[in-house]
């Protein structure tokens, strides 16, 4: 199917940011859309005829290439194709980072990074965004499982990423995914140990499979908002300093509350690698808007965690860039800070049907309550 192997050009790129080139009817072998920047030939109805950005008459009366040059952005359409592509399918693709990416690095090399990273490795097809399948081969992508070392790996779960650990003696699941639907089962086929379960906090996209375990280590000041998702199994109490041995391999709890009251960070001792959770991200956005955010708690959980950063290397997030290096700690607090002393400048948008306040902080966006 040589249509599937194609060009990345410019021209594809949407409006909003998200790369056409990936669409599943553009990938259509008899009728391919053209993108939204093409003839409405072969354009679904859905675009042509009802998405807001397509159809946006100000960005038409003022001639913008694209979204963000717009005083407007991110507006509640941008911010609703930003959720649909970041939670909705089983490979992420980021307008809001695209766009960012496009300004930074440029339209070459911003193109380049697509190739590589929606090409399929067996064929040279285009892979499906919408699917996780390539278009040429059939292969399936979506989740992901990827060794960081002989004895330790990450599972990429479309907007979210897990990991496991192992021991001599039993391997720890750090966080249980989304959208995988057995992540107990992958685990097994990674190691003969036998496997427990720990969550970072309550929030969905990390305690998609934690029915797949009989208990499961967590904080319980994070206790109720976990009950209340209808999730079962017996909570093991996590505490602040609290250590963990997996047989020559101790990994030290450390509290971090904000984001959720009891979410924690995982520090592997030996290979001073912290397993962060949510509260430390670059390019993703932090979620700090409903009734159990707290964000003084937050800013004093990362001044304290930045005390600690003579006992990690690196930093693996649950969500955007890995790794991060220790001082991300400082500009994600530096940033909280700017919005908690009125400083920073946020924008009102729509997201998940409800109105937050969206700061930009460069590297970092949080999403706050209006």
């Amino acid at each position: 199917m040589n249509e599937a192997k194609g060009m990345f050009t410019a021209k594809m790129i949407a409006p909003c940011g998200l790369d056409c080139r990936l669409c599943a009817r553009a990938l259509d072998s008899e009728a391919p859309c053209p993108g939204c920047n093409g003839p409405d030939a072969n354009k679904p109805s859905f675009c042509s005829d009802r998405c807001g950005i397509v159809l946006c008459g100000k960005r038409k009366e003022n001639g913008y290439t694209f979204c963000d040059e717009c005083p407007e952005y991110p507006c509640r359409d941008v911010m609703e194709k930003e959720r649909r592509y970041t939670c909705a399918y089983p490979l992420v693709e980021s307008p809001l980072k695209n766009l960012r990416l496009i300004r930074e690095k440029g339209m070459e090399r911003f193109l380049e990074r697509e190739k590589a990273r929606w090409t399929c490795g067996e064929c040279g097809g285009v892979i499906c965004v919408h699917t996780g399948v390539c278009s040429a081969c059939g292969k399936k992508y979506g989740v992901q499982v990827i060794r960081m070392g002989t004895d330790t790996w990450r599972i990429e779960d479309g907007g979210v990423r897990f990991f496991l650990l192992a021991g001599k003696e039993k391997a720890l699941m750090i966080d249980s995914g989304m959208n995988v639907p057995q992540a107990r089962e992958i685990a097994q086929t990674l190691t003969d140990l036998p496997v427990e379960l720990l969550n970072t906090h309550a929030d969905r996209d990390h305690i998609g499979c934690n029915d797949e375990f009989e208990s499961f280590y967590m904080h319980p000041a994070d206790e109720d908002q976990y009950r209340r998702s209808g999730k079962g199994g017996r909570l093991i109490p996590l505490r602040d300093g609290g250590e963990m041995d997996l047989g020559d391999r101790r990994l030290k709890i450390i509290h971090l509350p904000g984001h959720t009251p009891g979410s924690v960070a995982v520090l592997d001792v030996r290979d001073r690698v912290l397993i962060s959770g949510d509260p430390i991200q670059e390019h993703g956005r932090i979620f700090m808007f409903g009734e159990h955010r707290n964000m003084r708690d937050f800013i004093d959980s990362l001044k304290r965690l930045e005390t600690m950063s003579v006992e990690f290397d690196m930093i693996w997030p649950s969500h955007a860039d890995l790794p991060l290096s220790p001082d991300a700690v400082g500009r994600v607090r530096a940033g909280a800070e700017r919005i908690l002393s009125g400083e920073a400048e946020g924008r009102q948008v729509e997201f998940f049907g409800r109105s937050i306040v969206l700061y930009d902080m460069g590297t970092t966006a949080f999403l706050c309550e209006s």
